[in-house]
């Protein structure tokens, strides 16, 4: 909203845009904990730090870490300050004269902020891998605030907007690591066990998984060793993140094509995957991450049903969550743009292309959000090669299929501003495909060797669940879209409340009437019962799991 107040859309808003774009890409990859999550089992497994010993090792392997990732790090900032001009190129191939210039130079203010963010993911792996995660869940507030200081400068008329908040962004992301370390060095410090003052089920079970992690690993080695361990833990992480990068790929190949197509349409995607962060994050983000611990350990026993039930699980409740997030979006996304980003110098016409741009993006989201829970399976079946393969292959799909869509525009079949919203989830939907053609040949090996295999079948929800899911979601997207007729009177806060809200209580209603066994489950629950009992006196009543 900063952005769309203090730019706008145009040429300005098109530079800005395209050079947050990868700051954006690495925040997105490492904020969703990817590289954190490879760093804690690596520091887990080698360091042993539920024991004194551990806790001093791990202090010492993780200065060693330090060290080398940062080091290695400066380098490639440097690297990539001085090749800013052939990044810019790549980001936006479309740029020219001085919006190119602005392009390079906003650029060069916001590439610190990858630095910053990989040191931050270890500071995070760090605390994660002694128990703690309370500091790392609250260090985005800090980068937030940082952010909205330097738009507040801007606002206020003391530097240009465009270059305070490509600034704002390296600054709070060096505020977010110094946060994190600050901790990381105080829990190392502090002696005797770290996760006891954790509460939750939630904080319970990870340190749960962590402490029998570290059960299970040798002891720690040498205080000599400490180099060698931290050169052990960096070579395990490429392999998790490149199946990761495939939807911020997919996105910067989107920006690509959309910077050569008129002016605006950069910004327009840039404010329309902004809209997107809500959904994603809460759904495939969250239940990605929280079921890779989950599915590793049901890998590595050898239960391939019960591998196959918890995956099924983790889409089913992504789909019961992302299918009513695209018919709400559809349903107000017209008012939610005008609402949010038609301040200032953002005009009705930039609305329009955002709006475009977000109902382009729509199909893509069930696939976006699913494809979190497929990688951590194919991760912890050990097909880390095939999920890198299916970023490559979704990524050429985006380039190609854009190509074939800018190239037929001449026919005037789809407006500019679905080119490229379109084409990245085209994309995102072979990613899908090659993650289930990945995961079937992982449980068919597994199921060889342990004499019990399992179809991919088994791990995708029943298609009376998704029957159920899409009636629910096709009722919220109906509710929502006649209470925004409605309202289109009043003032564009409480008509849009009312809409959100009405869109909510048909969806909960529609799942109730239908029976659904998870909807079921947590009305029970908010009655006082526990999930657990719910579940077994509901499955006599609602057995279409």
């Amino acid at each position: 909203m900063c952005m769309a107040w203090l730019v706008g859309s145009g040429p300005t808003a098109d530079a800005l845009a395209a050079a947050l774009r990868l700051p954006h890409a690495l925040r997105r990859l490492l904020g969703e904990g990817s590289l954190s999550m490879s760093l804690t089992a690596a520091l887990v497994r080698h360091c042993r730090p539920d024991t004194a010993a551990g806790r001093s090792y791990l202090a010492q392997v993780g200065r060693a870490l330090a060290v080398r990732l940062g080091a290695a790090l400066a380098l490639l900032l440097l690297l990539a300050v001085a090749a800013a001009p052939w990044l810019a190129t790549g980001l936006a191939p479309g740029f020219a004269g001085p919006e190119r210039e602005l392009a390079i130079f906003l650029l060069r203010l916001c590439l610190p902020y990858g630095l910053a963010a990989c040191m931050a993911a270890l500071g995070t792996a760090l605390l994660h891998s002694l128990g703690l995660f309370r500091l790392p869940g609250l260090s985005p507030v800090l980068f937030n605030v940082v952010a909205l200081a330097f738009a507040g400068a801007a606002a206020l008329g003391l530097c240009p907007p465009a270059p305070a908040l490509a600034l704002g962004m390296s600054c709070a992301g060096l505020a977010q690591w110094a946060l994190l370390w600050w901790g990381a060095r105080r829990a190392l410090r502090r002696p005797g066990p770290t996760g006891a003052s954790l509460g939750g089920a939630a904080a319970a079970l990870s340190e749960t998984v962590v402490a029998a992690a570290a059960r299970s690993a040798p002891a720690p080695a040498p205080v000599s060793a400490a180099g060698a361990a931290a050169w052990r833990c960096l070579a395990g992480t490429p392999a998790g993140l490149l199946g990761a990068c495939a939807p911020q790929f997919c996105l910067l190949a989107a920006a690509a094509l959309a910077s050569g197509l008129g002016a605006g349409l950069v910004a327009g995607l840039y404010y329309a995957e902004r809209l997107l962060e809500v959904p994603l994050g809460l759904v495939g983000a969250c239940l990605g991450t929280a079921s890779l611990p989950a599915l590793s350990r049901l890998a590595a026993q050898g239960r391939q049903a019960d591998f196959a039930a918890a995956l099924r699980t983790a889409l089913r409740l992504t789909l019961l969550l992302s299918l009513p997030a695209v018919a709400g979006l559809w349903a107000v996304g017209a008012p939610l743009v005008r609402a949010l980003f038609c301040h200032g110098a953002f005009d009705a016409q930039a609305a329009q292309t955002a709006w475009l741009m977000l109902t382009g993006f729509l199909p893509a989201l069930p696939a976006l959000a699913c494809n979190r829970s497929l990688l951590a399976a194919c991760n912890a079946l050990g097909q880390e090669r095939r999920t890198a393969l299916s970023a490559l292959a979704a990524v050429a799909s985006t380039l190609a299929v854009g190509a074939a869509l800018v190239h037929s525009r001449g026919a005037g079949l789809l407006p500019l501003a679905f080119v490229p919203p379109l084409a990245a989830g085209v994309g995102l939907w072979l990613q899908t495909g090659f993650l289930l053609r990945a995961l079937a040949v992982a449980l068919g090996r597994a199921g060889a060797a342990n004499a019990g295999a399992v179809a991919v079948s088994a791990c995708l929800p029943g298609w009376a669940a998704v029957l159920r899911h899409g009636l629910a979601a096709l009722v919220t997207g109906l509710a929502a879209r006649g209470l925004v007729l409605l309202t289109e009177g009043w003032p564009p806060g409480s008509g849009l409340a009312v809409a959100v809200s009405g869109g909510a209580v048909a969806w909960v209603m529609g799942l109730l009437l239908l029976r659904d066994g998870d909807m079921l489950a947590l009305a029970a629950h908010l009655r006082g019962r526990g999930v657990l009992d719910s579940v077994r006196e509901t499955r006599g009543t609602a057995p279409r799991r």
